[in-house]
């Protein structure tokens, strides 16, 4: 998931400032960097909540489309009253923080101490 997440730095600042046909390439990139780690993010909340499986899984998703879905008309507006590249410019900062975050995740006690 660490490489994912730092993959996808790259791959969005590839959609952000590189033109032409390089463009499909990164919107590719992007994709995979973003879609690997979300089983295993689905599955990383159920091992940090070994009892409310369904819970975490609700939140996880829950979450994500949720904020994905508020934000969405926000970079929209600024799109439309700046330009696409800076509205898109700011998502750059995302994977990175998720990089950052995930390094100070604990081991899951489920993990530790196992089944």
């Amino acid at each position: 998931m660490r490489w994912s997440y730092l993959v996808s730095v790259a791959a969005v600042a590839g959609v952000v400032f590189v033109p032409g046909p390089a463009f499909y390439l990164f919107v590719a990139l992007t994709s995979a960097g973003l879609y690997i780690p979300f089983s295993p993010q689905i599955t990383l909340g159920q091992d940090y909540l070994p009892t409310r499986v369904g819970t975490a899984s609700g939140i996880t998703l829950g979450l994500t489309v949720s904020v994905g879905g508020l934000v969405s008309p926000l970079i929209g507006g600024v799109a439309d009253a700046i330009s696409l590249q800076a509205a898109l410019a700011p998502l750059i900062l995302m994977p990175a923080l998720s990089w950052l975050l995930f390094r100070t995740l604990t081991e899951p006690a489920a993990l530790r101490h196992g089944p």
